[in-house]
């Protein structure tokens, strides 16, 4: 994605230190009663014998059923997640944030930090020399 400043934004890298993703207050308790309801409802599957079906029910019947449970809770939570966070990238150039418009939306409003410079509020671990060390 092309910044204002002129640079680019890439997200080939994974995991990427200049993506990270924005859960909304009025979304939270929504998104973690909703995920939790369809993790137990798996876990009640699983222990009830009928597993695959519930994969086929909640997936699609092409969703593969020989892999983990943990690979299933996992996909759950990605599901859950799209639904509802929206993406945030920072410009490596200038610090610009990025901010997707709504969830499945590719369009981005933009926010110009007030400490001109890249702050590295994305990464996990800043890199010496950034502002957010």
């Amino acid at each position: 994605m092309g910044c204002l400043c002129g640079g680019v934004i890439s997200d080939v890298v994974c995991p990427c230190p200049t993506e990270g993703w924005i859960l909304r207050d009025e979304d939270q308790d929504d998104f973690y009663s909703v995920t939790a309801r369809d993790i137990a409802s798996f876990l009640a599957a699983v222990q009830g014998g009928t597993r695959s079906a519930w994969i086929a029910t909640f997936f699609s019947p092409q969703f593969p059923t020989d892999i983990s449970d943990e690979s299933i809770v996992y996909d759950i939570l990605a599901f859950q997640k799209r639904r509802v966070v929206l993406s945030i990238a920072e410009c490596s150039q200038c610090g610009r944030l990025w901010v997707q418009r709504g969830p499945r939306i590719n369009a981005y409003l933009s926010y110009v930090p007030d400490e001109p410079g890249y702050a590295a509020v994305l990464r996990s671990h800043p890199v010496e020399g950034t502002i957010g060390e």
